[in-house]
């Protein structure tokens, strides 16, 4: 009987080392498929925080832009309906937007910046005009409402991937011709 004792322990043997090798390759499987996923989510998270950082900074060159009437004046002045970063109208844009950048620290120093401003013309007779301060309001003599609109967008260093885009109307009052 000895000879078959020796048999069934070995199938018993290789059953259980034959389980316990699935059993290590699932949780190996299982291992590595909660490693990529935890990097992809790591990924992920950086990108979101990229994205937001760069929201961040194009509303605020947004807001910078706007705030400023130098541009639309120039655009105004020099009958142009389209003023970007390469062109004269933004020229003082230019500097301040670098003076932003450099004072931003290294994090928006590697976005890479554009924007440009669209006129739209006078806004059509009749049309509402939203809420303004007064001090904005009063006034004499014939004026009009002009319409602008100005995009920012952030990518990349690299200027590849584009991170966030802004879109801000500027409704400016203009006194005397808008025309001239």
């Amino acid at each position: 009987m000895c000879p078959y004792r020796a048999a069934r322990d070995s199938r018993v043997g290789g059953f259980i080392l034959l389980l316990t090798l699935v059993l290590l390759s699932l949780i190996s499987v299982v291992s590595v498929a909660t490693l990529r996923s935890s990097a992809l989510e790591l990924r992920m998270s950086g990108n979101l925080l990229q994205r937001e950082e760069a929201l961040q900074h194009a509303l605020g060159v947004a807001a910078m832009i706007s705030s400023s009437a130098e541009p639309f004046v120039a655009m105004q002045q020099a009958g142009r309906d389209r003023c970007s970063m390469s062109h004269s109208c933004a020229e003082g844009l230019s500097h301040r937007l670098n003076a932003l950048l450099d004072g931003a620290g290294p994090e928006a120093q590697r976005l890479h910046t554009h924007f440009e401003i669209h006129r739209h013309g006078p806004l059509p007779s009749g049309a509402s005009v939203p809420r303004m301060q007064e001090a904005h309001v009063s006034g004499s003599g014939a004026d009009s409402f002009i319409r602008f609109e100005v995009r920012v967008r952030v990518g990349d260093a690299r200027g590849g991937t584009p991170r966030a885009q802004v879109v801000q109307g500027v409704l400016l009052r203009w006194l005397g011709d808008p025309a001239g």
